[in-house]
């Protein structure tokens, strides 16, 4: 097993999420590692949440980023919620670069509130967003992974997948979900060389946090410091660092890890 760069030569990947933040950062390492990438994002804003999402012009410019490292990209327009968008998705992903080894659920949405005020709108669209679409496009995805020489699956959860955060009890839900999905899918994509990992961010400087705080009438760091207060390393994590343990993941030196949640949280879990 080789511990060098990751060499993705001659693989397709697919990011959800992909228009900006840690979703532009995992696409264009992967680029950097050769592979063709195929990047997915809503591309419109929505009811929930109230701050606005990344645009097709955001999405068009992490596709020429791709395309600028001599690899194919294919911009996709769907939401994680729709069933039919995501399987045309992955059809198209199969059309135009003939299969898929690497798929990285990276979509997700957040709204702050106690969870006696959230109101059901609220509640759908986080865990339909963030767990249900991870189950969703996994599912559109499964037939073309288990045909990949080596296929890889990488959800990015939270550490609020593991513990509870006051105020975010739909998003802690359906990050539990997550790490809950990992596992299943771990042992049922085994027999065919699958593996499913899940990465555990914690305080993640993000387009995310930001809009979340500016509707929250807060600053990013604000919002930060709900999360920060709980690692032992207390700086802000870059997307970068994240990407850095997807690469890993999706590296020989991790074939056979699987099943696993990986937590790049300065800490925070070892309280």
């Amino acid at each position: 097993m080789g511990t060098g760069p990751v060499d993705l030569s001659g693989q397709v990947a697919l990011v959800t999420g992909a228009g900006r933040g840690q979703g532009r950062s995992h696409a264009v390492a992967l680029a950097e590692a050769g592979a063709d990438v195929a990047v997915l994002d809503v591309c419109r804003d929505l009811d929930v949440p109230a701050y606005a999402l990344s645009s097709r012009a955001d999405l068009d410019a992490v596709a020429a980023e791709v395309r600028a490292r001599g690899r194919r990209a294919v911009p996709l327009e769907a939401d994680v919620r729709d069933p039919a968008a995501v399987e045309a998705a992955v059809a198209e992903v199969e059309g135009a670069l003939g299969r898929l080894d690497v798929l990285v659920n990276n979509a997700a949405v957040v709204t702050s509130a106690p969870f006696w005020e959230l109101s059901e709108q609220q509640w759908g669209a986080v865990v339909d967003t963030n767990l249900s679409g991870v189950w969703r496009t996994t599912k559109a995805a499964s037939a073309l992974l288990r045909r990949s020489p080596r296929g890889r699956v990488v959800h990015i959860g939270s550490t609020g997948g593991v513990r509870a955060v006051p105020e975010f009890a739909h998003y802690v839900a359906a990050k539990h979900g997550v790490v809950g999905l990992t596992r299943a899918m771990a042992i049922e994509l085994a027999p065919d060389g699958v593996t499913v990992n899940a990465i555990l961010p914690g305080a993640v400087d993000s387009p995310m946090l930001a809009g979340l705080a500016d509707e929250l009438g807060l600053t990013p760091d604000d919002v930060h410091k709900r999360w920060l207060h709980d690692q032992l390393l207390v700086q802000v994590i870059t997307p970068d660092e994240v990407t850095g343990a997807l690469m890993w993941l999706l590296s020989d030196s991790a074939r056979h890890v699987t099943g696993h949640c990986l937590a790049v949280d300065g800490g925070a879990l070892a309280r």
